[in-house]
């Protein structure tokens, strides 16, 4: 009887583990930064859309100087590299022990960050900003206006870095994510931002493309 109730619980455990999300958050980001161009391909938006940490997916802007008008799917354990210009795409499978996917804001700068300093701000991912500030403690301060809207900021500290957000609107949204050490500072602005239902065809295998696997 014991054994039979404990498959009975295991059972149901994985087909609610198996539940797709009722939402997903739909973003539009542009970074702006005295490093990167206004008229560069990096400082153009990119729509980005996750439920929960099995499925993202990011979609660029064209650039042609490179021939590539890219997006990425992310299925947990699957991905997809798509090159909607050459109609290709490069699919990966996630080795695991865990399959995440993770959307950090300023990944672009841990490679010339200390080790631990990455780490932390490695936890500030697209699609839970606020939580990610409001489980490190941080207390919500007047923002001042920015493009026009009264905002709600706040800011943590690692190493020598700050990372700050500004929210605005009930219920609260990101409009700007911000870093700084030193002289350097980075900001991305939010032109959208919300929650919609559910598209499972979003993080599906593409179609259309010619699909090949990644070289390990």
């Amino acid at each position: 009887m014991r054994r039979a109730y404990l498959l009975t619980c295991l059972l149901t455990t994985s087909l609610i583990a198996q539940q797709p999300p009722k939402t997903m958050t739909k973003m539009v980001v542009q970074l702006q930064s005295p490093d990167v161009p206004a008229d560069s391909f990096a400082a153009k938006p990119k729509t980005m859309i996750r439920a929960g940490t099995q499925f993202c997916r990011i979609e660029e802007e064209p650039d042609p100087e490179h021939g590539i008008h890219g997006f990425m799917i992310i299925n947990e354990p699957d991905a997809w590299m798509v090159n909607l210009e050459t109609r290709s795409a490069q699919h990966m499978v996630d080795p695991g022990p865990t399959f995440n996917c993770r959307m950090p804001v300023f990944a672009a700068r841990f490679a010339e960050l200390p080790e631990e300093e990455a780490k932390q701000i490695g936890g500030l991912e697209f699609g839970y900003e606020l939580e990610f500030f409001k489980s490190k403690g941080a207390t919500p301060q007047p923002g001042g206006v920015l493009q026009t809207k009264q905002t709600t900021a706040y800011k943590l500290s690692f190493g020598d870095s700050t990372v700050a957000l500004f929210t605005y609107g009930t219920p609260e949204r990101p409009l700007a994510a911000a870093w700084t050490r030193g002289e350097k500072h980075d900001i991305f602005w939010y032109s959208g931002y919300g929650q919609l239902d559910f598209d499972a065809k979003l993080f599906a295998k593409p179609d259309h493309v010619k699909i090949e696997e990644a070289k390990h």
